[in-house]
């Protein structure tokens, strides 16, 4: 067990304060650059903050609505940022939790690796982490992904303490399976635990679990795999995993069936619009890791010796944690490239143990070959030719195709130049300034040109100034996507949510109401009123024709039309989300205004 002994030279304080800088810097970004909430992203604010107002800490709502698909746990933390910072219902406030707990995953990575294979690569495995295509998206992002991702990690850091921090397995009585265990042990069916409060029931807890259990059958050590096998570490986890799930059925018995259609559909292939072929994950996995990913099998080269022979390694392990999730979850026919983000880290470590190995190699090449000038030639004028061919397809001021023009030939002598010196910390540093900046520079373009939501966040920005001051803002959430979500928060408590466009017969609403939906639905409109057109979006997401633009109406309802009063109607979690049809406000569902 000798060689299984921590590394000695692991990080030290100074490199985790490093590292932390780094990450606010660039997690950060996305606090202060104006990007707008992407669809997805409405999600967890608006839910968060329909929270913060009615404090109902078990069921999160839109637009009034329960919203079941996923445990609470990022609510929670965002309400509670929110608290600290006046409010959650500005953009910057809902980033700062994915930022944090982004942070925390790069720690804990950079801290696992160090401990295996030493400094310098624990400083590597941290960095390439963070600069992971996926990775960042997600920490900029306000979604729960990356709150799953934070537990998963987590969870394999107490597993990886139990196996590798000198082995808490070789505790005296620890093959009777109600004997006492280390508090590891307890901290490891916690942290397994946890994953289920972030993301889909179990989820969590089968990506964080399958590199655990194939690392022990793998290993074939049956008094290790014993050592797990503890009954009140199953209450622990049990318990854990149940009891939001629970409380939430004891309120909505419904729940069920949201959970059934959204989580057993992945599996049996009924949730059609997640049904992918089974090599998918093949397909996003290098977008996914990029720009790292060219580096992975040059890793895999250098980690087989151990990984294959080696019961205990640390590199067998990280084997089991990239490949082991990603091919059981290929039998799954739902798949989304974000489930692969839990995943991220180990393939981070990897590319980390194999970037040392890599300079030396160059170091190795004749001088000639090294000279950064000939990067000119290799790297320059390829890109230089793309962005002739390309320049055309991007958004943005006149002056940027010449900019990109004149920058990507120094970017590439400076990509030479690092990679080639001697110090491998000048290497290191340079290479990931490069990386870094393309990251930060692409984001802030993304903000202010590229992004498909600026024009809808622009309008609806404006939407508060068009409508007089005492009166609600509806919002048709029976328009295309999740985009109700985006506008409600964007709204705030100016914002009321209509289920569809059957609840106009609402006999609470006045005679003049504000309306925000697509511009497609105008005909629909005239059922209930006349319209009037106040001002729209220049853009709408993914639009395919004028028609599909957000637009702002007021509406002066007929003066005859029949109203209902909507006592005793309820919303299920399947129809809050879209997945059933209905209710239908005084009229059968085959009349309705619903599309």
């Amino acid at each position: 067990m000798d060689d299984l002994a921590p590394v000695q030279n692991c990080l030290s304080r100074r490199d985790y304060l490093l590292l932390a800088v780094y990450c606010v810097i660039l997690f950060g970004l996305s606090l202060v650059s104006g990007r707008p909430l992407t669809m997805h992203e409405g999600v967890l604010p608006e839910t968060s903050r329909e929270m913060s107002l009615d404090h109902d800490w078990i069921i999160p709502k839109n637009g009034g609505h329960p919203w079941m698909e996923n445990p609470p746990l990022p609510q929670w933390i965002t309400v509670g940022i929110g608290y600290l910072c006046g409010g959650c219902d500005r953009v910057w406030v809902v980033r700062i939790g994915p930022a944090l707990v982004s942070l925390l995953t790069v720690l804990l990575v950079a801290r696992m690796s160090g401990r295996w294979f030493g400094r310098n690569v624990g400083l590597l495995s941290g960095f390439v982490l963070a600069t992971t295509y996926e990775f960042t998206q997600y920490a900029w992002l306000a979604e729960d992904e990356i709150y799953l991702c934070a537990l998963c990690t987590l969870a394999v850091d107490a597993f990886a303490r139990l196996e590798f921090d000198r082995g808490d397995s070789a505790a005296p009585g620890s093959r009777n399976p109600f004997g006492p265990r280390p508090a590891s042990l307890v901290w490891l069916c916690v942290a397994l635990g946890l994953t289920n409060l972030a993301k889909g029931i179990l989820f969590g807890a089968a990506m964080a679990g399958i590199p655990m259990v194939g690392f022990l059958l793998w290993n074939r050590d049956w008094r290790r795999i014993s050592f797990y096998t503890w009954f009140w570490g199953a209450v622990i986890f049990l318990a854990l995993v149940v009891w939001w799930p629970l409380m939430a059925v004891w309120q909505m018995p419904d729940a069920i069936e949201e959970w059934k259609y959204d989580h057993v559909g992945r599996l049996d292939g009924s949730y059609t619009e997640l049904t992918q072929p089974w090599y998918y994950y093949l397909r996003v996995l290098p977008g996914n890791l990029a720009p790292w990913t060219l580096v992975l099998p040059f890793a895999f080269a250098i980690t087989a010796r151990r990984a294959l022979r080696e019961r205990y390694s640390p590199e067998r392990f990280v084997w089991c944690w990239a490949i082991l999730p990603i091919v059981v979850f290929s039998f799954s026919p739902g798949k989304h490239h974000h489930y692969l983000l839990q995943c991220t880290a180990p393939w981070a470590i990897l590319a980390g143990r194999s970037l040392p190995w890599l300079h030396a190699q160059i170091l190795a090449w004749p001088e000639k070959m090294r000279r950064p000038i000939n990067s000119l030639l290799t790297l320059a004028l390829p890109g230089e030719i793309a962005i002739a061919v390309l320049h055309k397809k991007l958004s943005g001021p006149g002056w940027l195709f010449p900019a990109l023009l004149v920058a990507w030939p120094c970017i590439a002598f400076a990509f030479s130049w690092a990679t080639a010196h001697r110090r491998g910390t000048v290497a290191a540093a340079g290479l990931l300034s490069i990386v870094t900046l393309g990251f930060m520079g692409g984001h802030l373009y993304a903000a202010k040109y590229a992004d498909q939501c600026i024009a809808d966040t622009i309008f609806l920005q404006a939407v508060p100034g068009q409508v007089p001051d005492q009166a609600k803002i509806l919002v048709n959430s029976d328009s295309h996507g999740m985009d109700e979500l985006r506008i409600q928060f964007y709204l705030g408590q100016r914002s009321q949510g209509l289920h569809n466009l059957t609840f106009l017969a609402d006999d609470r609403l006045p005679g003049t109401v504000y309306l925000i939906t697509r511009a497609e639905h105008e005909d629909e409109l005239r059922r209930y009123g006349d319209p009037e057109q106040i001002s729209q979006s220049a853009r709408s997401r993914r639009e395919k024709s004028p028609k599909d633009r957000l637009t702002l109406y007021r509406l002066q309802l007929h003066d005859d039309l029949p109203r209902y009063s909507t006592a005793g109607i309820r919303v299920s979690p399947l129809q809050a989300a879209r997945r059933a049809p209905g209710p239908f406000l005084g009229q059968a569902p085959e009349n309705s205004a619903r599309r």
